[in-house]
């Protein structure tokens, strides 16, 4: 929960500064998608100087970057899949998607949230077998069939989730999919049950 957090203070604050979240990922000029938000948010995580080791204007994998992998911060080590860090990777994602919080290639101001940020998930810790490398720009893709996929038993029962205005709440695997399609929409419009 304490990481969960520490990134979603993070991307308040790096929104204090830009006036909107982070993207998923910066892009080249050909719209390729180089850094993922991960490494886009390190200064807000007591991280200013593993940020100015990057280049920016290269991808996660290229001959420089890669090798700041194995630098993951203790800040995206999940306690319950510590293991993970030795590749580097991390189980903590922003969803992505039509209507997410991290929709399109922009990153989105507090406007544009017009269910609240109380009601729309900003970044979940997913289960183990959803992890990603930590600078990679690969994230959670909602699947709004199946809008449990990659999040169904990352902890006994549930899983944890950071809203946009802050907070962090386990989100139980038996949650009705309606109410959590509702949350991971930034303006879909749904009501969402009191006490959710």
């Amino acid at each position: 929960m304490n990481n969960l957090k520490q990134i979603g203070l993070a991307m308040h604050n790096y929104e204090g500064a830009y006036t909107v979240f982070p993207p998923a990922a910066n892009l080249d000029k050909k719209g390729k998608q180089l850094l993922s938000w991960r490494v886009h948010i390190l200064p807000y995580v007591d991280q200013a100087a593993l940020y100015q080791q990057f280049h920016l204007d290269e991808p996660w994998d290229s001959e420089h970057n890669k090798e700041l992998v194995q630098k993951i911060p203790p800040v995206y080590i999940s306690p319950s899949h510590a293991d993970l860090a030795k590749d580097g990777k991390t189980a903590y994602l922003v969803p992505t998607g039509k209507s997410t919080a991290f929709d399109g290639k922009e990153g989105l101001a507090i406007r544009d949230f017009t269910d609240g940020l109380s009601n729309t998930i900003l970044a979940v810790e997913a289960h183990r077998d959803s992890a990603v490398i930590w600078t990679k720009p690969d994230d959670l893709a909602v699947d709004f069939k199946n809008p449990l996929k990659g999040l169904k038993g990352a902890h006994t029962g549930g899983f944890f989730a950071a809203l946009c205005d802050g907070s962090v709440r386990f989100i139980s695997d038996n949650i009705d999919l309606a109410t959590l399609k509702a949350l991971f929409t930034r303006n879909g419009g749904e009501a969402l049950p009191v006490g959710r």
